[in-house]
Order: C-alpha cells, then sequence, then structure tokens
C-alpha cells in the first residue's frame, strides 16, 4: 500500500461514512475503477477511529449530554423513571439503546451472510440505487416538529431497523436513518444528529468484530501498510469525515438531500453496468 493508496481510502472513508452515498459502495467502486485493494484488518480499524473522532468533535455537546446522564443512572438506578421524564439526555441514551439493538442483532446472527453480499458488485449497485429512491422519498415529506430532545423508545428503535438495513452493501446508514427520523416525524436537524449519536455504538461495533478478525487473522493481512502511512489515512479520514458531517447540515437545512438521491443513482447504475460487462 502507497501514501496515495492511504489517501483515497481515508476520503472515502471519511466522505462516505456520513454523507448519504454507501461508504461501503463507494469502497466496492474504488477497488473496481482505481484498483485500489481492500485495506489491512489493521488499517480498516484505524479508518473507523477517524470517523469516530469527527463524530466526537462535531458533537461533543450532545455526547457530553448524554454522558453525564449516563452517570447520572449508574449513581441512581431506582430514579430511571423520574429521570426518563425530567432529562432529555436519558431519553436521548435509552432511544440509542434501543436503536442499537436491530443492528447488533443483525450483526451477530446474519454476519456471514453480509459478508457475502460484499463479494456480489451487482448486490451493491442495485442497492446503491434503492439508497436513491429513499432519499428521494424523504424529499418529499414534510418536515416534523419533534426535536431530538422528545424522541421516544418508538422513533429509536425504528431508525434503528434503518440502521441493520444499512449493514446491507450500497445502502447507506446515514441516508436511511435520516430518512427514518424524517418518516417518524423529527425536524431535519433531530433526525440528523440522532443518527450520528446512533453511529457511535455501530462503529464501536464494527471495531470489535474487526479487532476479533485482526487476532485470527494470519499476519500478512493484519498490517499491510507502514504504520505512518495508516496513521495519515486516519488522520484524513477523520478530517474528511467531519468535513462531510458540515456538508450534510448544510444540504438538511436547505432541504437538499435529493442530490444525493441523484448521485447514488448514478454511482449505482455505473456499478451495475461494469457488473454486466466484465
Amino acid at each position: 500500500m502507497s501514501f496515495l493508496d492511504a489517501l483515497i481510502l481515508g476520503v472515502v472513508q471519511g466522505f462516505t461514512e456520513f454523507l448519504p452515498v454507501s461508504s461501503s459502495g463507494h469502497l466496492v467502486l474504488a477497488s473496481i475503477l482505481l484498483g485500489v485493494r481492500e485495506p489491512s484488518i489493521t488499517f480498516d480499524v484505524l479508518l473507523h477511529f477517524g470517523t469516530l473522532v469527527a463524530i466526537f468533535v462535531a458533537f461533543w455537546a450532545d455526547i457530553r449530554t448524554v454522558a453525564a446522564s449516563f452517570g447520572r443512572v449508574l449513581a441512581a438506578p431506582r430514579r430511571f423513571p423520574g429521570l426518563w421524564r425530567e432529562d432529555h439526555g436519558v431519553r436521548m441514551l435509552s432511544a440509542i439503546f434501543v436503536g442499537t439493538i436491530p443492528a447488533g442483532l443483525v450483526g451477530l446472527f446474519l454476519r456471514d451472510l453480509v459478508v457475502q453480499l460484499f463479494m456480489v458488485p451487482m448486490v451493491t449497485g442495485v442497492m446503491l440505487v434503492v439508497t436513491g429512491t429513499i432519499l428521494f422519498l424523504s424529499t418529499r415529506l414534510r418536515p416534523g416538529s419533534k426535536r431530538v430532545d422528545r424522541i421516544t423508545l418508538s422513533d429509536g428503535w425504528w431508525i434503528g431497523v434503518g440502521q441493520a438495513l444499512a449493514i446491507m452493501p450500497g445502502i447507506s446508514r446515514s441516508g436511511t436513518t435520516i430518512s427514518t427520523g424524517l418518516l417518524f416525524g423529527l425536524d431535519r436537524e433531530a433526525a440528523a444528529r440522532f443518527s450520528f449519536l446512533l453511529t457511535i455504538p455501530a462503529i464501536l461495533g464494527a471495531m470489535v468484530f474487526a479487532f476479533e478478525d485482526l487476532m485470527t487473522s494470519n499476519p500478512e493481512s493484519v498490517v499491510g501498510a507502514s504504520w505512518a502511512m495508516m496513521a495519515f489515512g486516519t488522520i484524513i479520514s477523520g478530517i474528511t469525515g467531519y468535513l462531510a458531517i458540515r456538508i450534510l447540515f448544510r444540504f438538511l437545512r436547505k432541504g437538499r438531500l435529493i442530490v444525493f438521491s441523484y448521485y447514488t443513482w448514478s454511482v449505482g447504475s455505473l456499478v451495475i453496468a461494469i457488473s454486466l460487462l466484465s
């Protein structure tokens, strides 16, 4: 792996992890068009760490609120019903916990099937087209008025179901979860904020699975690049991830998610065409 490979993979991971265009779909496309091979397991963990740092930087205020509420629950678990009514951080924390369950179940019981689907570019192309359709339909929804501090357990569950579906290659996690949030009455910013907070346990879970693979893999697949290259790619993924978050919020506030639907339709069609011709 070269520094150029690390740069490309860092940019692809950072931008596509958070923009509603599917990071998995773009990694497949990059490997096809540019000949950039999949990163080593160690590098994959570090790329995810870079995007995780971007979330903490962008949403530090929300994360601090949820962390403080978690501390209050631990200190007085019997007061949980009262804290639920009084503390919006506890409500967000509970919704995040419930929303994490669907993706966790899919990861535990369908992981091998999902891995096999990643090996079929045609599936990725079709799912990119599905992502575009989801985004297009979301633009036809009238924005709700529910703020993130009023989110319910039911909202968290159904947004979590959207996140679980996004384990499929080519389905955008952010696009699906934000669209689901809009469907259940959240305003645009609330849907996006909760979507990114829900990303934290999802990324941590992906890193845990990657560490599990790391412990059982042969030495050649573990590193595959110098630490300097991997550090470079990690920094790039963090910077581009933060920029992607800011870009997405700008498009959301203007109600222009439809731009991403046209983009994912185009990329999905390209992947399908390449699959049919290869």
